[in-house]
């Protein structure tokens, strides 16, 4: 560690990108700038440790740094990721404790220490500092600690699992539950139909009946879980009101079966509003249907789950577990989310990533991209094999080997694909006219609408027309009109939405930043060309490069909402190196390798939180 200089209007602007100093005016944060000692700590380096006393109030300049809480067992369990312009330390002022947490620099840091006594001085003069305190107390209390997921859980969850395949599913979900350790009681309206499965554990009971029995076994902690299924009972004999009494009631279905299930719970006579509230629909999906039925009205609130079902294999395939992933979780009470970013062919780079990810068995509840990790992205939610896609790109965006023949074609064929709009003509045999609520992952989609300044999240509509609407460059291709808006690429305003996922209540976040790192060579240009040997680059790649240079810088912005980050470094490619997809999805998949051990451990250190301990103090 060591003491650094700094411009007091540079730390003053800083502060205004902060949380805990909005509202102030520029004379107040210069005010307080004066009072800033600043220090930079290595990658590495223990900033501040469980028990030290606490007599400042850090901001985080530049750089990362990993924070840690001690669980009541006295082991070491990471709580959060913070980056430029979160801030350290204000509950522990504030309280007059030890420092709570252990805070080491993941990367070169530039901290920004604002004195105990400055702290209360400041506090007292400006109300705004300490409403926007507990703003962030408030947020790191829901988004870091995920106290809110035991509120959320399915402890009674009931079942209408009619087909073979809804009752396969069943047994996976039961058996599952199980091996993580649930207590669980199963009730059924037909034993059989489920004891005879081949997949069936034997050493679960079942007992006869559809009511939720024992409520008190719940309440009280000496069951985990109370599920009642109905096996045979017909459509027109189901009712209702027993789902009343469940927290959670999941109907699974066939994609073919929408048009006999959705008037069925709107018809006047059958409605039960509490019930409703209660259901989520279970898609069943397989290879002959590969994405849920389009509902414009979905009959329920909860959105949906999507899962791969096969009844003849016997080893799950990818699709079958990721999909099971995602249902436990759904009745757990929790969310995990994947943020991809943009950067043009760089992006392929988010294929080898997912794929790494696949190999080691971690899967996401809903994803977000911008640009590039909206188009890699979306073909990868639908289904399609990561690796399977990356071939598909180079393919179908290596042009002739007349059109190579010219100089700097890479930059030219990106422009020709959207001159003569072949975008929609290259992603419609993948994604059809599929929509994006029927796709087996939740996806979110950003672009941004010119009209009124504004990122827009796309949740809803035409995956292809979603991703074009997300990879719009401007200038080499006109804004999208739809709905009085006027869209271009998401990248623009916000390259790495993860901010979109924390919104959307997940409670782990992670990031795959492609743009992170930048190789700092231009048309030949490095930073110690002398000036009289420097070239001059073309219209084209100097665009090309203002949008690479803007990626690059954005990244960033709102990674207060990223808990874990991956970053593959893909300098050495343009953005129009499609031609290369596959070598950058490899680039991609070696870099989440060396991750995935220490993901794993982050997302067990989160469940463990989730359903076993809570810190009792947060930073």
């Amino acid at each position: 560690m060591n003491i650094q200089p700094h411009d007091t209007q540079t730390v003053a602007s800083s502060l205004e990108r902060t949380t805990a100093f909005r509202g102030l005016s520029n004379k107040d944060r210069l005010c307080i700038a004066n009072r800033i000692i600043s220090r930079r700590f290595e990658a590495g380096e223990t900033i501040g440790d469980f028990g030290d006393i606490v007599d400042e109030f850090w901001i985080i300049g530049e750089g990362y740094v990993e924070t840690y809480f001690q669980n009541e067992q006295g082991s070491i369990e990471p709580l959060a990721t913070l980056g430029p312009d979160d801030h350290i330390g204000e509950l522990a002022l504030l309280e007059e404790t030890p420092r709570p947490v252990r805070v080491i620099a993941r990367t070169p840091v530039l901290l920004l220490a604002l004195p105990s006594d400055s702290f209360f001085e400041f506090v007292d003069a400006y109300p705004v500092l300490m409403r926007n305190l507990f703003r962030t107390l408030g947020r790191r209390f829901k988004n870091a600690i995920g106290t809110q997921a035991s509120n959320r859980r399915s402890r009674r969850l009931g079942i209408i699992a009619r087909s073979i395949q809804a009752r396969t599913l069943v047994s996976r979900l039961i058996s599952r539950l199980a091996a993580s350790g649930e207590k669980l009681v199963v009730q059924t309206d037909d034993a059989n139909s489920l004891s005879n499965l081949p997949t069936w554990q034997k050493d679960i009971a079942l007992q006869h009946g559809t009511r939720p029995n024992d409520p008190t076994k719940v309440d009280s902690g000496s069951l985990h879980r109370q599920i009642v299924v109905f096996c045979k009972t017909e459509i027109e004999d189901l009712d209702l009101s027993v789902f009343q009494e469940c927290d959670e009631w999941l109907w699974m279905l066939q994609p073919n079966e929408a048009n006999t299930v959705e008037p069925y719970l709107r018809s006047s006579s059958t409605v039960n509003v509490t019930a409703i509230d209660k259901m989520r629909m279970v898609w069943l999906l397989s290879d002959d249907q590969p994405v849920a039925a389009w509902l414009p009205a979905p009959p329920c609130k909860r959105s949906s789950i999507k899962v791969h079902v096969s009844t003849q294999q016997s080893q799950l395939s990818r699709l079958e577990l990721q999909g099971l992933d995602r249902l436990v979780r759904a009745i757990r009470g929790y969310r995990i989310g994947i943020a991809l970013s943009g950067g043009g062919a760089k992006g392929m780079a988010h294929l080898g990533v997912l794929r790494a990810l696949d190999d080691a068995g971690i899967s996401f509840d809903v994803m977000s991209g911008a640009s590039a990790g909206a188009m890699a992205g979306l073909v990868y939610a639908s289904g399609i094999e990561p690796l399977e896609a990356a071939h598909h790109f180079q393919h179908d965006l290596t042009p002739s080997r007349i059109f190579r023949s010219l100089p700097g074609w890479p930059n030219l064929y990106l422009l020709y694909q959207f001159r003569r709009r072949a975008w929609d003509t290259m992603l419609r045999p993948y994604l059809r006219d599929w929509r994006l609520e029927q796709l087996p992952i939740e996806f979110h989609a950003l672009t941004v609408d010119l009209v009124q300044g504004r990122s827009v999240v796309r949740k809803t509509g035409d995956a292809v027309q979603a991703i074009l609407e997300s990879i719009n460059l401007p200038v080499i291709s006109k804004p999208i009109p739809r709905d009085g808006m006027l869209l271009v690429d998401g990248g623009m305003l916000d390259n790495l939405p993860g901010d979109v996922l924390a919104n959307d209540n997940c409670d782990f976040v992670v990031g795959v930043d492609i743009s992170r790192k930048m190789n700092c060579e231009f048309a030949g240009n490095c930073p110690d060309t002398p000036t009289q040997k420097m070239k001059n680059a073309g219209s084209l790649a100097t665009m090309l490069r203002i949008f690479e240079s803007q990626a690059h810088n954005l990244g960033a912005v709102r990674s207060r909402s990223i808990d874990f980050w991956i970053t593959p470094d893909t300098s050495d490619y343009g953005l129009a190196d499609f031609y290369k997809s596959q070598e950058i999805a490899s680039v991609g998949e070696q870099a989440a390798k060396k991750l995935i051990p220490e993901l794993r451990r982050r997302l067990s250190a989160l469940e463990l939180r989730l359903f076993q301990s809570t810190p009792k103090n947060v930073f």
